[in-house]
């Protein structure tokens, strides 16, 4: 039950994230360049206190992970600026089910055992079916065929990033272990992506670069999203290490929209959304939480 308890501290601190650059509308880029270098300067020396690991493999993995963080970062937050975080959030939606098939494919032995159970395998697919229409009808904003083209990297990349995580927290020698170089190391490689990307777009040289990340406001945003994304990113190992399936914490994931209304109800700020669909969404979550926390037979 702790991966639920934990992919719902992810959703809501997603949530916060997008609502907090919904206020301030930074460059996508600068709070990658934030959130990649802020966290692995925090967390650096916590890598100390564990072995270094010793299979290029996992370093490869930290190295991939940090390229998906930065290419699902920069394409969520440029597409919520230009086509706003409805359409945005609408089209996220098909992560549960993308990130829930592609872990099948890739653990062919476990879902042949899960195969068994024919029943069991019917029902996870139509509750992850009827939870993602609910969520597409929650979004009462159209979807243009533009914005559905540029997500499918952001798709592709949180989908990879639930599947990777998983599996740089089972390799490492401890959890803490796991977040240690996840915190330091991912977050790097997409601090470094993200810094190149920002120069090759605003054509800075050095100074001018160091001038705009270290402008007043941009300093007092970029704290903040430290907090939150090293928050989010503890409550997303820890739920996808214990996780069945990666899919079903990305389910947890997109109840992100309902902490948003929530929160924008809380502060008077007007937020479209369809509450019917929203509680269908809501029942399709739980029965699918229901199921796999009650039923051992769902190892995958």
């Amino acid at each position: 039950m702790l991966w639920i308890i934990n992919g719902l501290i992810y959703g809501f601190f997603t949530a916060v994230y997008t609502l907090f650059n919904q206020h301030y509308k930074l460059n996508a880029y600068l709070l990658g360049i934030w959130r990649g270098f802020g966290i692995a300067v925090i967390f650096l020396p916590v890598c100390f206190f564990f072995p270094l690991p010793s299979a290029p493999s996992y370093w490869l993995l930290l190295v991939v992970q940090g390229i998906m963080i930065a290419i699902y970062d920069s394409h969520l937050f440029f597409a919520s600026a230009h086509y706003g975080s409805g359409p945005t959030s609408r089209i996220m939606a098909l992560t549960a089910i993308v990130t829930t098939v592609l872990w099948w494919i890739i653990t062919p032995d476990t879902f042949i055992l899960l195969m068994n159970n024919g029943t069991i395998v019917i029902t996870i697919v139509l509750l992850l079916f009827g939870f993602t229409i609910s969520y597409w009808y929650m979004i009462k904003t159209p979807v243009s065929e533009k914005l559905a083209i540029y997500m499918i990297p952001a798709i592709l990349s949180l989908s990879g990033m639930s599947i990777v995580t998983k599996e740089l927290a089972m390799r490492g020698s401890s959890v803490w272990a796991a977040l240690a170089y996840y915190l330091t190391v991912s977050t790097f490689v997409s601090g470094l992506l993200n810094s190149f990307w920002f120069v090759r777009q605003q054509k800075t040289g050095f100074r001018l670069f160091w001038q705009q990340v270290f402008a007043a406001r941009v300093i007092r945003v970029g704290f903040y999203i430290i907090g939150f994304s090293s928050a989010l990113i503890i409550a997303k190992t820890l739920a996808l290490r214990v996780a069945p399936n990666p899919g079903y914490v990305t389910a947890l994931l997109l109840t992100a929209p309902i902490f948003v209304f929530a929160l924008n109800k809380y502060n008077k700020i007007p937020d479209n959304i369809s509450l019917k669909a929203g509680f269908s969404m809501i029942g399709f979550l739980l029965a699918l939480i229901l199921l796999v926390a009650e039923n051992s037979a769902i190892i995958d």
